[in-house]
C-alpha cells in the first residue's frame, strides 16, 4: 500500500511538472528578449504629465484612462508610456508621461482640454520587443539590464527616458534612446 501511494504521489508530480511547463512556454515564457539597435527618429506624444508616488493601481489606472481616451477618438495614436528618469522626485515616486505617439504635431489641429504634448529626437534607439503574457514577461529591471549592456556594446550613451509603446495584440516594445 505504501509503495502505490509513492507511486501516485511521483505521477501527480511529473504531472504537475509538465503542466507548468507547458502553460509557461505557451505563455510566451521561454521566448528571447534581443535588442534591436535602430536608425534614430522623432516622436510626439500627446497626453498627460504625472509625477506621483509608485503603485501598480496608478500605472495601471492612466493607461487605462488613456486607452480609453484612444479608443473613443479624443486621441490618436499608439498607447505610449514614457518615464523619466529624475533624481530629485525621491525613490518612492516616478516621473512619467502618458499618452498616444503620433507622427507630428502639426497634424493635430487642436489639442484635447488637458493634454500636452512633448516632442522627442535621437539618432539611435535600441528596441526590445516583448510578446510573452503579462504573467511571464521580462521585470522592468531585467530589461533595464540588457539595455544597459546593449548600450554599453554599442558604446552609446542612454537618455534618461524610456518608452513603452502598447500594442492592439496585447505586446508591447521598450525603446531606449542614445543622447
Amino acid at each position: 500500500m505504501k509503495r502505490a501511494k509513492q507511486i501516485y504521489l511521483a505521477i501527480i508530480i511529473v504531472c504537475l511538472i509538465i503542466i507548468a511547463w507547458s502553460t509557461y512556454y505557451t505563455l510566451g515564457g521561454f521566448d528571447p528578449m534581443e535588442v534591436f539597435v535602430m536608425e534614430g527618429k522623432e516622436r510626439t506624444v500627446i497626453g498627460k504629465e504625472y509625477i506621483e508616488e509608485y503603485q501598480y493601481a496608478n500605472y495601471s489606472r492612466r493607461l487605462e484612462e488613456t486607452k480609453a481616451a484612444i479608443d473613443s477618438g479624443i486621441l490618436k495614436g499608439m498607447l505610449t508610456y514614457i518615464e523619466f528618469d529624475n533624481d530629485t522626485i525621491g525613490e518612492d515616486s516616478v516621473h512619467y508621461f502618458v499618452g498616444a505617439s503620433i507622427d507630428e504635431v502639426k497634424n493635430v489641429v487642436m489639442l484635447p482640454a488637458g493634454y500636452d504634448y512633448k516632442e522627442f529626437k535621437t539618432d539611435k534607439v535600441l528596441k526590445v520587443f516583448i510578446t510573452q503574457h503579462t504573467l511571464v514577461r521580462p521585470t522592468p529591471e531585467e530589461i533595464d539590464e540588457i539595455m544597459e549592456v546593449k548600450a554599453i556594446e554599442e558604446g552609446v550613451v542612454l537618455q534618461p527616458v524610456s518608452f513603452e509603446l502598447y500594442y492592439k495584440d496585447n505586446s508591447l516594445s521598450v525603446e531606449y534612446w542614445a543622447k
